[in-house]
């Protein structure tokens, strides 16, 4: 078993639980396309399939669904480092959902992001955690619940606004355990909006996002747990009508079996909820699975 491979599975164990909440709630950030070991690059594809099970208000009271409601997610990940400790990468999803034996199919927000290891551990310091800081621009690829002119709304698969957002993930190794935690925050942009009966703009604000984790290794095979907490401002509205909106937040739990089938392949298989922890409201909270599989290069 080499040094790294708990770093790098640090990842596949933080990646699935924020894909799960964006497939799932339409609000959530897809965590970074990075690379936490000392790879030169890699390409991650992973397919999550998730059951909505609650629907939560603004009153936070809990709902349950009348018909089935599920999503699957497609992505694609690549990242790659291109000047000693900084890297870039790139995120794209196709998200189908389905209600009601209805379904859409299309590609959700695209990510790219930058990153810089501004925390090495050269030295190997016994406490000193490895830092990586990244900034993510999201690109409205998928339409918003505004946007949606399908039935049930499934063509919704996106936020629908430019987003910046700025943030780091810590790793740390003692042998066969390691641990992460990761913190992010992000500003979304205003746009209009006009529709057969309204006219306005819609205002969106802050959010963020932070979560820890830790894992232990048996030669090839790692097992972990992280949790994660999303939150979201109210999206303002003003126009032809006028509302303070609501804020969002909800937390999702992972479990994760990884296996290291190579020196250069790893196959991660990840079963998520979103029902379990927090105080959720203004959301819909949901189960599910991602497997996902990943190749790297070594430097």
């Amino acid at each position: 078993m080499k040094p790294c491979w708990p770093l790098l599975t640090s990842l596949a164990l933080l990646l699935p639980a924020r894909t799960f909440a964006a497939a799932c709630c339409g609000g959530g950030f897809a965590a970074p396309a990075l690379i936490l070991g000392d790879d030169l690059a890699k390409i991650t594809t992973s397919y999550t399939y998730s059951s909505i099970v609650s629907d939560v208000g603004a009153d936070t009271y809990w709902r349950g669904l009348d018909v089935n409601e599920s999503s699957e997610t497609i992505k694609l990940d690549a990242a790659r480092v291109f000047a000693d400790r900084w890297q870039s990468g790139v995120s794209v999803p196709v998200v189908r959902r389905t209600k009601a034996g209805v379904a859409s199919t299309g590609v959700g927000d695209v990510t790219a992001s930058l990153g810089y290891e501004y925390l090495p551990d050269w030295d190997y310091n016994p406490w000193r955690p490895r830092g990586l800081g990244f900034v993510q621009l999201i690109v409205p690829t998928g339409k918003s619940i505004d946007d949606a002119s399908a039935t049930y709304e499934l063509d919704s698969r996106g936020r629908g606004y430019w987003s910046l957002a700025l943030g780091t993930i810590l790793t740390k190794a003692w042998g066969a355990w390691d641990v992460f935690a990761s913190l992010d925050g992000h500003r979304s942009l205003a746009r209009d909006f006009q529709s057969a009966d309204f006219h306005g703009s819609l205002h969106p604000s802050y959010g963020g996002n932070w979560g820890f984790g830790a894992g232990w290794s048996y030669f090839a095979l790692r097992l972990g747990a992280s949790l994660t907490w999303s939150y979201e401002d109210p999206v303002g509205v003003t126009g032809t009508v006028t509302s303070p909106g609501s804020p969002q937040r909800f937390a999702a739990a992972t479990v994760t079996a990884s296996y290291m089938l190579s020196d250069l392949w790893a196959g991660t298989l990840t079963y998520a909820d979103q029902t379990r922890f927090g105080s959720p409201i203004n959301t819909t909270l949901g189960r599910g699975v991602t497997l996902l599989v990943q190749r790297r290069w070594e430097r």
